[in-house]
């Protein structure tokens, strides 16, 4: 019998050993939140080094009528000519946050938003209105946007 007890004490205490622990979900969402709130401080600062912080090495950047970009460096040019664009008003620059949804397993999520900048035209001055999707996943050096994908809610023109 206690052969026994001793068996199932044993089986218990290497189940404990083995189960993964809990995330904190919200927690988890809440850490991407604040990423995602310092890349749009960046943007407005047109902070070049601080807007690819959380950027993956091997990231993917996809925008509405331009190239795909891959990896960090394809993306960090592309933003250094985006950010070096006068007609664009960084000043006028806001976002909103429309779900964070983080796996169970803690290690990977998306983030749906919303955004909008003023822009120069020879017509005056216009607004942009995009929505968005960033990928986020976990690694030893924390949360790291690995896929960005944006396009306009602006009417195609001429339409």
């Amino acid at each position: 019998m206690k052969r026994c007890a001793l068996f199932f004490f044993i089986c218990i205490v290497l189940i404990g050993c083995t189960s993964t622990p809990k995330v904190d979900i919200l927690a988890e969402a809440e850490a991407i939140r604040s990423l995602e709130d310092q890349w749009s401080a960046a943007v407005v600062a047109r902070d070049l080094d601080k807007s690819l912080i959380s950027i993956a090495s091997d990231a993917v950047m996809m925008d509405s009528n331009v190239p795909i970009y891959t990896g960090l460096e394809a993306i960090r040019k592309a933003s250094e000519v985006w950010f070096a664009d006068t007609t664009l008003l960084f000043n006028t620059y806001t976002y909103g946050i429309d779900i964070i949804e983080v796996s169970s397993s803690g290690d990977l999520a998306y983030v749906r938003g919303h955004s909008q900048m003023s822009h120069e035209t020879p017509e005056g001055i216009k607004e942009v209105r995009s929505k968005w999707v960033d990928i986020w996943k976990k690694s030893d050096q924390g949360w790291k946007c690995i896929l960005n994908i944006g396009n306009s809610d602006n009417p195609k023109q001429g339409q």
